[in-house]
């Protein structure tokens, strides 16, 4: 996908690490996001994961393509 001058590589991932509320490791689906810098693949800016019920709330490619768009969004503004 591309969004502002970047691309946006998004793919299932079924072994994301978290830690629960009551402070215990637990093992999410969701998505792992890397961004790049075009659609070569070469240059990659930041890569990070969506986990559900942690970053987003569904198994849903569309919730984990927002949280992509408001990543780059927010580097524009320098909020990370």
């Amino acid at each position: 996908m591309r969004y502002k001058g970047f691309y946006i590589k998004i793919s299932p991932d079924i072994n994301i690490s978290r830690v629960d509320k009551n402070g215990r490791d637990v093992l999410c689906e969701g998505f792992l996001i890397q961004v790049f810098a075009d659609e070569t693949e070469q240059v990659e800016i930041y890569n990070f994961s969506a986990a559900v019920g942690f970053e987003i709330l569904e198994d849903s490619l569309a919730e984990a393509e927002q949280l992509a768009k408001d990543f780059v969004e927010c580097e524009g503004k320098g909020c990370m």
